[in-house]
């Protein structure tokens, strides 16, 4: 990585993103007084649009269902500047949803998805793309994807050579990871979803350095660990950095992982060093912690300038 201009593809999600907000304290099995909106979403579909806002030349592999939703994500996402021209339309399944319950606070207390749509694309799917893989500079997967596609995405690695970066998604997808750790450019991560791949203590800074140094032991060059309020902690050889955020009036967390990991992955692409990126990262996830949706339409390619 390094290349300025450079083209990333990423592969993953997308999905109408269903939000509800408690207006006051949660209870339980009955009815809950909240605020309820919509947006396209999709771990993947997140990165990608990111990305493109932030400048970069970004193409997305995915799938969505023939209907309107599924029509809504590719013309909103397009107009952000991803070419969704590979996205597979399935006349077989609806498109993906997510279902995010979220406290007074903004912060999620529950996520639901079905993603079925995505077992649509299968390692063929991934081969036929041929085209814009081997002309990518770095890809981004999400471990929505089978886990036979993960493995021919890293088969590709290996033979086309492009970076790859692998966003873990959640707790019981998160282990999928864990067989393409080796040759590795960044696992991008969460406490809980680190913990799915490897039993770890992350408490402490002397905790996070040992659990840094553990990935890059088993093949990862970086890892990129989201640890919400706490901010992010960033290992990449024998050390690593702890990077905490600014305090934020939080509208609505979904999304702000997504375009935490777009940012320093578009700073990787720079050439920036780990800190700058970070950096970046954590401005692009703030503008998006302040935004109630999945992506802030105030990324933009002013904020790499601005570092």
């Amino acid at each position: 990585m390094g290349k300025s201009g450079g083209k990333g593809v990423v592969i993953g999600g997308s999905n109408v993103d269903i939000r509800g907000r408690v207006k006051g304290e949660v209870e339980w099995n009955t009815s809950n007084p909240a605020v309820i909106s919509t947006s396209q979403g999709g771990v993947g579909r997140n990165i990608a649009e990111n990305l493109a806002r932030l400048g970069l030349k970004t193409s997305f592999i995915s799938a969505v269902g023939d209907d309107f939703s599924g029509r809504q994500i590719l013309e909103n996402t397009g107009e952000a500047g991803v070419d969704v021209s590979r996205v597979h339309t399935c006349s077989s399944h609806n498109t993906g949803t997510y279902l995010a319950f979220l406290e007074v606070s903004g912060d999620m207390l529950l996520g639901m998805s079905d993603m079925d749509v995505l077992e649509t694309i299968g390692p063929e799917y991934i081969e036929s793309q041929l085209d814009i893989l081997q002309n990518a500079d770095f890809v981004v997967a999400d471990t929505n994807l089978s886990p036979g596609v993960l493995e021919a995405i890293g088969g590709l690695r290996a033979r086309l050579g492009f970076a790859l970066i692998l966003e873990t998604v959640s707790v019981a997808k998160a282990p999928r990871a864990a067989p393409h750790l080796r040759g590795l450019k960044v696992l991008a991560t969460n406490r809980e979803e680190l913990r799915a791949i490897k039993p770890l203590s992350l408490e402490t800074p002397s905790d996070l350095n040992q659990a840094g140094r553990a990935i890059i032991d088993m093949g990862c060059e970086i890892l990129l660990l989201k640890m919400g309020p706490a901010g992010l902690y960033v290992h990449q050889g024998q050390g690593g950095i702890h990077l905490k955020p600014e305090r934020v009036e939080i509208k609505d967390a979904t999304g702000a992982g997504d375009s935490l990991v777009a940012a320093f992955v578009a700073g990787l692409q720079l050439g920036w060093d780990l800190e700058k990126c970070s950096r970046l990262a954590l401005k692009v996830a703030r503008l998006t912690l302040e935004w109630p949706g999945s992506v802030s339409p105030r990324v933009n390619p002013a904020l790499m300038e601005e570092e």
